[in-house]
């Protein structure tokens, strides 16, 4: 009898101590800010988006506390109906919409939209700006995210936010690693929607009610949460003469020669062409921005250069003019920001792209990088503005 007595207290004793030890960890992860959540959701049109009133901090780079509004946007709550008076903006884009690394404040939309409220291009008017960026996603889910969930919200103006660095290989399914999302196939001209995903094995359990009852868990723990990203962080990729950073297609800054390229850039067009045409349908404009991949602002001109020498081009603009040439003919307005970086991070000595906990150089925007783009996409709005006043008399779109 002393002896089963024995055992079970020392069985007590270890699992106390067990989960004594869970629980400091659990305490010290929460107190060092380290956090992992999952904050992201399937979804039978976009193929995943975030959870409406998800809330977490995220640290794994840079660090900002991040609030879904109730639609499932990173963004405060919006009236559906759009109010009298108001010029509506909807910003589709990527992880440099959704922008995770960086406070609410800090985001380029959340300037763009104090930028032109303070304007005189917009006095007397209010103006909003609605987020639908959403990490991962490529123009062939900006495009359905457009037609499901920006359109309905009455936007006067759409900003798509294009990052060449993996939104032309988010399109193709031959190109793209991950299949759990819609794609489109160019026959003759015409796009047509694949929704197989929606039959995929993953996006099936993703949906079950086991798999959600998981990511609950996780996103209650910090020390889950550090498991899970071990467990699941992707190798470094290779590819490409010197691969600048994981996860970007050194590829996009050379004309494609590869068949499977070529199509991808061909679909990359023809899906932008649509998002204008359904744009133009609902009496809005579009306007493409063209987000800066890191070294291409890179505050060392030697450091440019070299890449592109390795590269075998004369610069690493080729996404810009290929997509200039596109709306000069489709009659849609981009917006270069590499340009005004470059010149601001020479003249400052200034990276716009990496955080302290990361390196600077590579990665996101960080906050002036949101704040340069704000201002640049600001200018090309409030000139469009102008020109469009000067050639029509009568009330401006969005006005009451």
């Amino acid at each position: 009898m002393r002896l089963k007595t024995s055992i079970v207290a020392r069985l007590l004793l270890v699992c106390g101590g067990g989960l004594l030890g869970l629980l400091l960890a659990e305490i010290i992860l929460r107190g060092c800010g380290i956090a992992y959540p999952l904050p992201y959701a399937p979804d039978v049109h976009v193929g995943s988006r975030l959870r409406p009133g998800f809330r977490a901090t995220f640290t794994k780079e840079g660090r900002a506390f991040v609030e879904v509004n109730r639609a499932g946007f990173r963004d405060r709550d919006h009236a559906f109906e759009k109010p009298e008076n108001t010029f509506r903006i909807a910003v589709l884009g990527d992880s440099f919409a959704e922008a995770v690394q960086v406070s609410r404040a800090e985001t380029f939309w959340s300037v763009l939209e104090k930028t032109l409220a303070a304007s005189p291009e917009f006095a007397g008017q209010e103006v909003e700006v609605l987020n639908f960026g959403v990490s991962g996603h490529g123009t062939a889910q900006q495009l359905q995210m457009l037609r499901h969930y920006a359109l309905p919200y009455e936007p006067d103006l759409v900003l798509l936010a294009f990052f060449a660095g993996n939104d032309v290989r988010n399109n193709s399914r031959t190109l793209e690693p991950d299949d759990v999302r819609p794609f489109f196939t160019l026959e003759a001209g015409r796009l047509t929607l694949d929704d197989s995903f929606l039959d995929h094995p993953n996006f099936v359990k993703a949906n079950s009610p086991a798999t959600q009852r998981k990511v609950g868990a996780i996103n209650a723990s910090r020390l889950l949460q550090v498991i899970n990203e071990w467990k699941h962080r992707p190798a470094a990729r290779g590819g490409g003469p010197t691969p600048f950073e994981a996860g970007i297609d050194d590829r996009v800054f050379v004309e494609p020669v590869a068949a499977d390229w070529k199509a991808a850039w061909d679909l990359t067009d023809a899906l932008i062409q649509e998002i204008n045409h359904e744009v133009r349908q609902h009496q809005a404009r579009l306007i493409v921005a063209m987000v800066t991949q890191a070294i291409q602002v890179h505050v060392d001109a030697g450091v440019r250069a070299k890449f592109a020498q390795q590269l075998g081009v004369p610069d690493l603009s080729y996404p810009e003019r290929r997509i200039a040439a596109l709306g000069a003919e489709y009659d849609f307005d981009v917006v270069a920001l590499a340009g005004p970086m470059v010149e601001a991070a020479e003249r400052d000595q200034l990276f716009f792209h990496g955080f302290p906990n990361t390196e600077l150089g590579t990665g996101h925007w960080n906050a002036a990088g949101h704040r340069i783009a704000a201002q640049r996409i600001a200018a090309e709005i409030c000139r469009q503005r102008r020109l469009w006043n000067d050639q029509n008399s009568v009330t401006p779109p969005g006005s009451a």
